[in-house]
């Protein structure tokens, strides 16, 4: 089976590899692009880092500042992330599972007394972690490290796989994905094949962007990993329900 794969480049072909694991191939068209920023990293002293993707902690890493950083605590969302971070040479990881507001969890459960964070970020963020803490009156500075720029037009290889029905789902690994690749397909006149298509998303918030704009087959993962992300889109294509591929007029 090919599934369609959305996600920016470096990241999309980790997916590639676990879909080939599986017998499954990728059909790579992502529809971001990562581009770094160069806001400086703001002094300390901080308490600990905070890392909602792995993107964060690689431009990090690129910095002169991390050597001073890697010494702290990080609060890594998924397992993903924290890999990032022991690469970039943090030796103090913790994951939390789940999204912003299980890092914002870990975070006050590890430092119940205010403490002062730094968030490893990009520059569109789906959840405020800085005014969720703040609840707890924790300070937190955010540097933006990197920007996610979406595409201009589908990319080809979407749009011949959308065309030619080779492609039998996608993957959404979050809702500005998703909702690029809506826009970019309706744009390329496939606003009907996509909606009839199956469609697995990493969280009910990426599904709800898919489910608004009328796709009829969404599966949402179990847990917000890549794992359970191909699980989702494995069991919708499996169930037998059919899907006739096309472009619409």
């Amino acid at each position: 089976m090919k599934v369609l794969v959305l996600r920016p480049e470096r990241a999309a072909r980790r997916t590639a590899d676990a879909l080939a694991a599986l017998g499954h191939e990728a059909i790579l068209a992502p529809v971001l692009t990562i581009e770094d920023l160069a806001n400086p990293v703001p002094d300390g002293p901080f308490d600990a880092v905070l890392a909602t993707s792995a993107n964060g902690l690689r431009k990090l890493r690129s910095r002169p500042e991390i050597a001073r950083l890697a010494g702290l605590p990080l609060i890594a969302v998924g397992d993903r992330t924290a890999e990032a971070g022991r690469e970039a040479g943090f030796a103090t990881v913790h994951v939390a599972e789940g999204d912003g507001r299980a890092l914002v969890a870990e975070a006050q459960a590890r430092f119940p007394k205010p403490a002062r964070f730094l968030h490893a970020a990009g520059a569109d963020r789906a959840f405020d972690i800085a005014g969720a803490l703040a609840r707890y009156e924790h300070e937190t500075v955010v540097v933006e490290l990197y920007r996610a720029t979406a595409a201009t037009e589908l990319p080809e290889a979407a749009a011949l796989a959308l065309a030619d029905g080779s492609a039998r789902a996608a993957l959404h690994h979050s809702r500005r994905i998703a909702e690029t690749f809506l826009r970019l397909s309706d744009t390329a006149g496939f606003a009907e094949t996509i909606r009839a298509m199956p469609h697995a998303a990493l969280a009910a918030r990426v599904a709800g962007a898919l489910e608004t704009a009328g796709c009829v087959r969404v599966a949402v993962a179990e847990r917000p990993d890549e794992a359970s992300l191909l699980q989702a889109v494995l069991s919708l294509v499996d169930d037998g329900s059919p899907y006739r591929p096309g472009r619409s007029n």
